[in-house]
């Protein structure tokens, strides 16, 4: 439900947001800091969870090596945590 917003509303908004700006409520240097911060941390939040699903999705093909399906890819997956080790 995403709700449609005509050229004027879009136009006051930006007016306000300027406004917020011009003001010194809010300093656009401290704005862009806290956003690039925002990033980075949101990126590195996204390959530690990636990371961790990863690694459970390894974790569960060992254990499933005595399904014949998944047997071969289980093995391959073991294989390439055994070299990466060495």
């Amino acid at each position: 439900m995403s709700k449609k917003y005509s050229d004027k509303q879009y136009q006051q908004l930006g007016q306000m947001i300027a406004n917020i700006y011009e003001t010194g409520y809010l300093d656009r240097n401290t704005s862009y800091k806290m956003s690039f911060i925002k990033g980075v941390l949101g990126g590195l939040g996204g390959v530690i969870g990636a990371t961790i699903i990863v690694a459970l999705l390894l974790w569960g093909l060992t254990l499933v090596g005595h399904i014949p399906f998944l047997k071969t890819i289980s093995d391959k997956a073991h294989n390439t945590l055994n070299t990466q080790q060495k």
